[in-house]
């Protein structure tokens, strides 16, 4: 079976292991290893980039410790996920912005009607998740984007569940604040 062909069927239980199947399977994954962390880093092309590279770095040197992977798509972004948490954790201590308890917004800030299917609502998203404080951004990520139970999030984070039901709570209306501005705020014209 060719290399390519191996790689397209990794689901099915195919191996990475061999040298000549890598290339095929990081090109096939890269754009969505790299959207994923764009998505969760507010936009930030920079940050997605280093983390994409050391997602990319840590499969390597398991694949060579290993010699094969089950799978290897889930168990890629499996390693992402876990960069994602080593930068929330990092960007955590050593930033240390501190978070207002009270930010003045009314509850029922309304939100812009969105179409999910409009260009540049992701753009949007992203921008707006860039403006949140780190903490906010963190568990909103973790909390929404990647659908994990605020016990989970918690953990992740270091903080009570009390602590990241405020973040979040803080971080959504932030958020709704955030995208009813009219986008001409955002610098975008």
């Amino acid at each position: 079976m060719a290399a390519a062909e191996a790689v397209m069927n990794d689901e099915a239980g195919l191996m990475i292991a061999d040298p000549g199947a890598f290339p095929a399977f990081y090109e096939r994954t890269l754009p969505r290893v790299f959207g994923y962390f764009l998505r969760r880093c507010g936009g930030v092309a920079a940050t997605a980039e280093d983390l994409t590279q050391d997602t990319y770095l840590a499969a390597v040197r398991e694949v060579g410790r290993r010699g094969a992977v089950d799978a290897p798509t889930p168990w890629l972004f499996g390693i992402a996920r876990h960069k994602l948490l080593d930068h929330y954790r990092r960007e955590a201590t050593t930033r240390g912005r501190p978070v207002p308890w009270h930010d003045g917004l009314a509850e029922d800030v309304p939100l812009p009607p969105l179409d999910p299917t409009a260009a540049g609502v992701d753009d949007r998203l992203a921008v707006a998740l860039a403006r949140l404080p780190d903490g906010q951004r963190a568990a909103i990520v973790l909390r929404y984007l990647d659908d994990l139970p605020v016990p989970a999030t918690a953990a992740i984070l270091g903080k009570s569940v009390h602590a990241v039901e405020s973040l979040l709570a803080r971080g959504r209306l932030n958020l709704k604040r955030l995208l009813a501005e009219p986008e001409t705020s955002h610098g975008r014209p």
